[in-house]
Order: C-alpha cells, then sequence, then structure tokens
C-alpha cells in the first residue's frame, strides 16, 4: 500500500499541465501542477483527484457534452456508447494530471471561424499527441452514427479526429492540430465497444437509467444502423447501390410489364396499318392495268 501511495505521488510530482483558462474563459498556457477541485461533473471518474482543469472548465465541458449527446448520442440518430467514449476523450484532453506530455502549445495566431467566414479568431496552437489504438476504438464506436457517415472528412480515425481538432477553433479557442504515436500520447484504457451493454441502473420516480462505468447515463442500446458490432453476422451490411437503388422492385416489374406490351401494341399496330397500305396500293395498280 505504501508503495502505490509512493508511486501514484512520484507520478503527480511530474506531471504537469499545458493550458488552462483566464478570468474570460480564453484558453493560456500554464505549467502549472494539477489540482484537486473536488467534484467533477463532466468528468466524474476524475473527482476527487489532482486535475488540469478548472471548475470553469468542468462547467463549459458539461454545456458542451449535451451538444455531443445531441449530435453523437442516441437521440441525434447515433449511438450512446459512441457519446460515453468522446466525453472521456476530451475529459483526458481537458483534465489528465499528465497534459503536457501528450500536449505541446506553440503560441497563438490569427484564423477564420470555421462558422463564420467573416470572422477572425485569435486561437492558441496545440499539437496533440494521440495513441492510435485510441483512436482506432474511438472512432469505431462512431462511425456508423448519422453525423459521422454525413461528414466525408470523418471517414477515417485520422480524420475524425482532425475533424473535430478543426471546430474547435470557433468553440474552444484552440486549433488543435491531431498526430498519432504510440509513446507520450493521449491513452487510456477500457474502450467500449457499441454493443457493449450497461454496466449498472438505478431506479427513481422518472424509471429505470442505465449507466456505463464512467458515470455516463445510456439512453438506450446502439442499433445495428449505428452500431456495426450490434449487427447479426448473417445479415448483409451493405451493398453497393445499384441503378435501382431506392426503387421498388414490384412497381418497376409492374412498369416495364406494361411498357413492353405497350410497345408490342404499337407494332403490331403499325404492321397492320403498313400492310393494309401495300394492299390498297396493289389494288390501285391491278385497276389502272386492267
Amino acid at each position: 500500500m505504501k508503495i502505490q501511495i509512493f508511486l501514484i505521488l512520484l507520478y503527480y510530482c511530474y506531471s504537469r499541465c499545458a493550458f488552462t483558462v483566464d478570468e474570460n474563459d480564453k484558453p493560456i498556457e500554464t505549467d502549472r501542477d494539477p489540482e484537486i477541485i473536488g467534484t467533477v461533473e463532466a468528468c466524474p471518474f476524475f473527482s476527487d483527484q489532482p486535475v488540469c482543469c478548472t471548475r470553469s472548465q468542468d462547467r463549459s465541458m458539461m454545456k458542451d457534452f449535451k451538444s455531443l449527446d445531441a449530435t453523437f448520442g442516441n437521440d441525434g440518430g447515433g449511438c450512446d456508447i459512441c457519446g460515453s467514449n468522446m466525453k472521456r476523450f476530451w475529459c483526458h484532453y481537458t483534465c489528465s494530471p499528465n497534459q503536457s506530455e501528450f500536449m505541446k502549445i506553440s503560441g497563438r495566431q490569427n484564423m477564420t471561424d470555421p462558422l463564420n467566414s467573416s470572422k477572425i479568431l485569435d486561437v492558441q496552437m496545440v499539437t496533440l499527441e494521440v495513441h492510435p489504438q485510441i483512436a482506432c476504438e474511438v472512432f469505431s464506436s462512431c462511425k456508423r452514427t448519422s453525423f459521422a457517415t454525413q461528414v466525408s472528412a470523418m471517414a477515417s480515425p485520422g480524420g475524425f479526429f482532425t475533424f473535430q481538432g478543426e471546430q474547435a477553433v470557433g468553440e474552444g479557442g484552440q486549433y488543435i492540430k491531431v498526430e498519432f504515436q504510440e509513446s507520450n500520447s493521449l491513452y487510456f484504457d477500457d474502450i467500449w465497444s457499441c454493443n457493449h451493454n450497461h454496466s449498472h441502473t438505478t431506479e427513481d420516480e422518472t424509471g429505470i437509467h442505465y449507466w456505463d462505468d464512467f458515470g455516463y447515463e445510456l439512453h438506450g442500446e446502439c442499433g445495428c444502423n449505428t452500431c456495426e458490432d450490434s449487427c447479426q453476422s448473417d445479415k448483409i451490411l451493405y451493398e453497393p447501390p445499384g441503378i435501382l437503388y431506392g426503387f421498388e422492385g414490384t412497381y418497376i416489374l409492374f412498369a416495364w410489364g406494361w411498357a413492353i406490351l405497350l410497345s408490342l401494341a404499337i407494332t403490331i399496330i403499325r404492321r397492320c396499318q403498313q400492310k393494309k397500305f401495300e394492299l390498297s396500293d396493289l389494288e390501285e395498280q391491278k385497276q389502272i392495268l386492267g
């Protein structure tokens, strides 16, 4: 027990923070030590531990996570497991006590707001090193959500995180350049796959609530359309759309059948009319000769 306490203290002694926010919630560089701030509502698993995030950042994350749920969670046509994994990712980014190991701040720069091309923002430049395993596993739980499938830039693990890093310009006052390496990188254990079941339940006057191991509520299971791991192996998950993609086969056959019959009818009528004209011409010639 004493050895464990010693190792924990040693770990935190060498841990440093890389950024924080000022009184206006503007991100600024720092090299302060992690501090215990008590309960971290946005990241319950960091409560009562030394962290690099502040109370203000905790409140901001709570707001951001509501938007995240609406975008990637079950309510937004997504998967709550994806939402939970992404919350943990951004919790480690903001609160991890060893933040300086995987994050480098390189000054500030004026950049165009991706949501408003006429607006120029003063942003903090960040280089974030992410462990490849984390990138792949988080992306795997999110890649079939509605939002991820609609944005072509998010079609790969690298694109998934790079897109979010670029969007942080307007939302967080940072431009996050995401790089991938195994050492000195953002890493955490127990990424949940999108077909993972809930860990435990609670019940109150509103009903039964399902929770994962990290304090996030799961509002429902992730279905086949948002979670490839939930699809049955004997089902065809995807077929390249052909020229008739999106049309009802029965109606198409019915329409083609009538089109063929109509074409045959027109052909027969024309043949009959042509034969009639030929016979008429022959009669006229006989009369002239006779």
